[in-house]
């Protein structure tokens, strides 16, 4: 069935099997008659206080049933959801706040010793989640809810209404809001499910954050196809296997740094784990000695994802039998196809173009990568000029250098916007070149990403000092500890007389990862 809005899914769903569980969160199970008529309750509740069609609202839910349930009420009532990023700093917070001005913010109890002051300032509603009582002003979630009907709401939604403003960081240090809509991810969802092959019984284990684009992808494909999930509050392997082995997931999708991490766990043993029949990843580059060791250690399939926010969605996918083929030793299947993100995805054209003149480019000539497909996105808020650089007509302009061989697989070689991808996050190495630009010791910083098996790709600075200054890489990654978010912030720190120039004096950082790219200096510091 193809939906044609999200709200639609739950409905569908709790109409369909009533009782089948939707949402499991340790020994709590969630039917999906219960996450429909939450769903309502949360959407009358909204409505009711002035927070229907066309608000804002931003989110700062842990993973938990209760961010799916915000996740899909939000789409139900046509509300603009916000997902915010739990993890970042106070001020990093402020600054998504501040740019997309949300008309009421929900928040778990448990961050308000560090944002309450941010939160304040904001001067709009506050809705806090769990067991405290909220300030003058601010508003329960439990009170909020308590008389709320659990009618179906008729928002009147359409499919083309912008349903998120999700935040990625781009080229500069300023982050960009990227607008989407109910037909854009819905399309995605669809055309996914009808490529890969995802089991169509037993739950999905949701690893990725819930504030992150792929993880409410993988949240609402699950529900899209009937199937539960089973949602932990924060990624630990143990618990991890523990819960595909309780609950018999059947699939889950997570990072390069959350396979590496899974792969040691199993090979510690005790863990039964026969349920999971396909294992996706996708955010960053997968390095070959994990997807190796995975292979080696998992009995069940694998798949890879590649996409973006800008592309709403995956377009490119390395299938399960392309996995197979190199495990198995297929001579037509040489291993160097497990460094490619694999084929164009049926549904989205890739075109690679001169990065000057943006000509189409023939095989195995590296270019920008293009993306034309019915799930890429509306534009960014507020951001005219970049929506211009980024959707031109019907394409997707990435800033992603790559290339396809003549076998018609995408290799991504380089990242044009100097984007540093660890653990599955995008960090914006200017960001970061601002933030140690600060200390009093630092010249310049050039912001780079060295090859790392555990996070994909090591935030690393090349730094040169000030005349008679002085520092150690660990005061300069306390330094940007401090101020930064963990995954931003640099995991090595190198020291150098001067940074390779071209001819406009930009530094030339292709050099840089040259020369750090060895394996005791990719992994320093970490």
């Amino acid at each position: 069935m193809m939906y044609l809005r999200i709200g639609d899914i739950v409905a569908h769903n709790a109409r369909r099997s009533p009782d089948a569980a939707a949402l499991i969160e340790g020994d709590r199970v969630l039917g999906w008659r219960d996450v429909d008529r939450s769903t309502n309750r949360i959407v009358n509740a909204l409505a009711s206080n002035g927070f229907g069609k066309g608000k804002r609202v931003a989110t700062i839910v842990r993973n938990g049933a209760a961010a799916v349930e915000w996740i899909f009420a939000l789409a139900k009532g046509g509300v603009l959801a916000v997902p915010v990023n739990y993890g970042l700093t106070p001020n990093e917070i402020a600054v998504l706040l501040d740019d997309s001005r949300p008309d009421a913010i929900v928040v778990d109890a448990e961050f308000l010793p560090t944002l309450e002051s941010v939160l304040t300032r904001r001067g709009v509603p506050v809705i806090v989640r769990g067991d405290v009582t909220p300030r003058e002003g601010w508003l329960s979630e439990h009170v909020l809810l308590a008389n709320a009907s659990e009618l179906a709401p008729d928002a009147g939604v359409d499919p083309d209404d912008i349903r998120t403003i999700r935040y990625t960081s781009g080229t500069t240090a300023a982050p960009k809001g990227c607008l989407g809509t109910h037909r854009q991810i819905l399309s995605s969802i669809d055309n996914f499910l009808r490529q890969i092959p995802v089991p169509e019984r037993g739950p999905f284990l949701q690893m990725l954050p819930l504030f992150s684009g792929a993880g409410i992808w993988m949240a609402i494909a699950a529900a899209f196809h009937g199937l539960a999930n089973v949602l932990m509050p924060e990624f630990s392997p143990r618990v991890a296997l523990e819960a595909i082995a309780k609950h018999g997931v059947v699939h889950t999708c997570g990072v390069p740094t959350m396979l590496s991490r899974l792969t040691e766990e199993l090979q510690k043993g005790g863990y039964v784990i026969d349920s999971l029949r396909l294992f996706g990843y996708t955010g960053s580059k997968m390095p070959p000695a994990t997807i190796a060791r995975a292979l080696q250690t998992f009995a069940c399939d694998f798949y890879q994802g590649f996409g973006g926010g800008e592309m709403g969605g995956l377009v490119s996918y390395l299938m399960p039998e392309d996995h197979r083929a190199v495990l198995e030793g297929d001579a037509d299947a040489d291993a160097k196809r497990l460094a490619s993100v694999g084929r164009p995805a049926g549904y989205a054209e890739i075109c690679i173009r001169d990065l000057k003149s943006g000509v189409p480019l023939p095989a195995n000539e590296p270019g920008e990568i293009t993306v034309r497909s019915a799930s890429n996105f509306s534009g960014y808020l507020n951001r005219p000029e970049d929506t211009a650089k980024t959707l031109r007509g019907e394409w997707v302009y990435t800033g992603d250098v790559g290339y396809l061989d003549n076998d018609g697989y995408l290799f991504a070689i380089d990242r044009a916007k100097d984007m540093v991808v660890t653990g599955g996050m995008n960090v914006s190495s200017a960001e970061v070149e601002a933030v140690l630009a600060e200390h009093p010791a630092v010249k310049s910083v050039a912001v780079i990403g060295l090859p790392s098996e555990e996070w994909g790709e090591a935030v690393t600075a090349v730094v040169v000092l000030r005349e008679g200054g002085a520092s150690t890489p660990t005061e300069l990654m306390q330094f940007a500890r401090a101020r930064l978010a963990g995954y931003k912030s640099p995991k090595a720190v190198h020291f150098v007389g001067e940074f390779p120039l071209n001819s406009v004096g930009k530094v030339l950082k292709r050099e840089l990862r040259d020369q750090f790219t060895t394996p005791a200096a990719a992994q320093s510091n970490i």
